[in-house]
């Protein structure tokens, strides 16, 4: 399967080595990403436990989910109203201290224009309202702390109801009519309460109404209204809604501006009165969790209650500057870049509003049938997770409603994302480190296993001798390459004592052979001579033949070692190559008149730098190796061309070719590659003399054969003599 691995280079391989490394972040960052499921989990089954412990506290409370009660934390309309209850009855005076702190903590701000609930540091402009609901046993009441620049009381001339500053009391009942009562004042005191028509001018009966009681004081920034309804007035399942009328002008009595407790766009209704139980306040006040929030949803699905919120408070930082260090300076662009890639999970995110009154996950389902589940969903901005877990409340064998407590992933994913970027940095640096060993180590390791190659290949000649037996160690330690290395010159040490020893083999050969051959010679002519008999015998002649060729054998065997050391000491001069191929041609002419001969010169004077006698004899070879391998009666060419690299000697000859691959070989000694077609018997040795020739003149000789495949062409290229 990987069989391909082994023919990669070793720098291939320390690249492949070190992207496998890549392996180890990415092994990390699924083990963060597991451990973040696994603590996603952990956070749902703690939260489905918090929300079984606040079901078990709120079980058997069907108060908390009576139309009519509530905690102020209740996620109604905009405009529901909470009535407190109060420590005491209420003295209608106009005078909110008997209110207690209620009034100082509940109390609902106003700005003209409709419906605008203020902020607590709004700054009152001409007119504004503080508004505040309470009950206490029977009894509704009702304070109003109104900022007017200029107070308007009823004139009693005029027939409208309307035409001083008022205040307008709406009531509607479930199913049934709209009840709109006026309460109007003319002087400080107590205010009259009219039963009014649908444009409140008109009262609808002649007397006022006497269950409704309200008190009017005049205060520094305008006036204040104490208000008292009987509940049986409101009902448990009525609306309330309240007006304040503002008329600055008494000659026109117009209506300048309007304060309502409730939207005033048409087909509006107003808002339920939530009677609140202190006990269940208090009960889920208790019960909230910092970076929680606990919901209580009735069957349904509508938002009793929810406490609590989602986003974790900023982290305030120490003033004053600490100094930084190098090293956390470092640590802190580091950290910058990293922040860049990857996604720092967001403290201040986008969710559900506070105001709505109706929850419909597909899990609220699941828990209000009896089952307890634990989920997850998206934030509303889609930047964190937010894990959810409902347990219902019961009443016996019945649902009332459920708990879900949320709470969203942030800490996890911030400890996610702090463990992804210490990987990340820790990688990199680890990276960074081991890649630079490994280049080193690569480069190191390339570079002497270079070194040792080119020794070794300077160590051996192409023709396989040996010219350096010592290839240098002191640059290895003693490690497993240079194990190598001087395993390499032991080698080269012992095959260049065997090389000696073929180079002398010949000339011991010959002079071992000699002696034998010139007893034999010898014989043969005392015996020619005491028996005539036998001169001219062919059996005689034949002895006599064999003879020479062994003395001929013998002579080829010694004359490339002889030739080598006559090279050594010879010295080159400037030579004429083209005279010199002119005179040996016209020699060679007469010599073998079984062949043509043809020379091509390009230019009547052509010099090298070289021996002429040894160059005479590369010609020898090269001649004698066209005649002895060419057809009789055919023409050997023979050219001297110039080119940009030297001089090209050429002699082609017809005949058998050059098997392909071999083209090489024939100039290695003792090979004939087994051609039938010579003259006479060879050892192979003429073709290697040539290139011991050409290589003492830095010469470069090749064969191949005709292009049109009647033969074989040798040629010699010799350099270019420098001037």
């Amino acid at each position: 399967m990987f069989k391909w691995f082994r023919y990669l280079s070793i720098r291939s391989k320390l690249i492949w080595l070190v992207l496998a490394m890549f392996t180890i972040p990415w092994m990390g960052t699924r083990y963060v990403t597991e451990m973040k499921e696994f603590l996603l989990q952990g956070q749902k089954d703690a939260l489905l436990l918090t929300a079984g412990g606040i079901a078990t506290i709120l079980n058997d409370r069907t108060e908390l989910f009576e139309l009519d009660a509530g905690v102020p934390e209740l996620l109604g309309e905009k405009s529901d109203s909470f009535a407190y209850l109060l420590p005491r009855l209420i003295q209608l005076d106009g005078d909110s201290s008997d209110w207690g702190n209620i009034a100082l903590r509940e109390k609902r701000g106003f700005t003209e224009g409709g419906m605008s609930q203020c902020d607590a540091d709004y700054i009152p402009g001409n007119l504004a309202l503080q508004h505040l609901l309470g009950y206490r046993s029977n009894w509704l009441y009702a304070l109003f702390e109104v900022t007017d620049d200029q107070i308007i009381y009823r004139d009693l001339e005029r027939r409208k109801l309307g035409n001083g500053d008022h205040i307008r009391v709406l009531i509607q009942h479930p199913y049934g009519p709209l009840t709109r009562y006026t309460m109007v004042a003319r002087a400080p005191g107590r205010m009259t309460a009219y039963l009014a028509s649908g444009d409140w001018q008109s009262p609808l009966l002649g007397d006022p109404v006497e269950d409704v009681v309200a008190v009017l004081k005049e205060t520094e920034y305008g006036y204040a209204v104490e208000l008292r309804l009987p509940r049986y007035l409101v009902g448990r399942y009525s609306r309330l809604g309240f007006s304040i009328i503002d008329v600055d002008d008494p000659e026109t009595r117009e209506l300048r501006a309007q304060i309502s407790t409730y939207p005033q766009a048409e087909n509006t209704q107003p808002g339920r009165v939530l009677l609140t139980s202190p006990e269940i306040t208090q009960l889920l006040r208790g019960l909230n969790q910092p970076n929680s929030r606990i919901w209580v949803i009735d069957k349904q699905q509508q938002v009793r209650a929810v406490v609590g919120g989602l986003t974790p408070p900023r982290a305030v930082e120490e003033p004053g500057e600490a100094p930084v260090t190098q090293w956390q300076k470092l640590q802190n662009r580091m950290s910058t870049r990293l922040d860049a890639l990857l996604r720092r999970p967001d403290v201040v995110f986008e969710d559900l509003p506070s105001d709505i009154t109706v929850r419909r996950d597909e899990m609220i389902v699941d828990v209000l049938g009896g089952e307890p589940k634990s989920d997850t969903r998206r934030s509303v901005d889609k930047k964190v997770k937010i894990v959810m877990a409902g347990h219902p409340i019961r009443e016996g064998n019945s649902v009332l409603g459920m708990v879900m407590v949320e709470q969203s992933s942030h800490a996890i994913l911030r400890s996610q994302y702090e463990l992804l970027k210490s990987l990340a940095a820790s990688s990199l640096l680890v990276f960074v480190f081991i890649t630079l060993a490994l280049i080193v180590f690569a480069w190191r390791l390339t570079v002497r296993i270079g070194r040792l190659h080119d020794a070794t290949e300077k160590a051996i000649t192409p023709e396989g001798r040996v010219q350096d037996s010592n290839i240098p160690t002191r640059v290895y330690p003693r490690d497993e390459l240079g194990d190598l290395g001087r395993s390499i010159t032991s080698m080269l040490r012992r095959l260049s004592g065997y090389t000696h020893y073929l180079e002398g083999l010949p000339d011991t050969l010959a002079h071992e052979m000699n002696n034998p051959l010139n007893v034999v010679s010898s014989s043969l002519q005392i015996l020619e001579q005491e028996q005539e008999s036998i001169r001219g015998n062919k059996y005689m002649e034949r002895a006599q033949g064999g003879i020479q060729r062994l003395r001929h054998l013998l002579s080829s065997l010694t004359q490339a070692a002889n030739l080598e050391e006559a090279m050594r000491s010879e010295e080159k001069r400037r030579l004429n190559l083209a005279r010199l191929l002119r005179d040996y041609i016209e020699g060679a002419q007469a010599t073998f008149s079984l062949h043509r001969f043809k020379l091509s010169l390009q230019y009547k004077d052509m010099y090298i730098l070289g021996s002429g006698d040894h160059i005479a004899e590369l010609l020898d070879k090269l001649i004698d190796n066209a005649v002895q391998f060419g057809v009789p009666q055919t023409t050997i060419e023979v050219s001297l061309v110039a080119r940009e690299e030297g001089l090209l000697l050429t002699v082609a000859n017809e005949g058998a070719t050059i098997e392909e691959g071999q083209h090489e070989r024939v100039f290695d000694p003792m090979v004939s590659l087994g051609r039938k077609d010579a003259q006479t018997s060879h050892l192979g040795l003429g073709l290697y003399v040539v290139r011991l020739i050409a290589d003492y003149h830095q010469a470069r000789t090749w064969m191949a054969n005709r292009y049109d495949g009647t033969g074989v062409v040798v040629s010699v290229l010799f350099p270019l003599m420098m001037e």
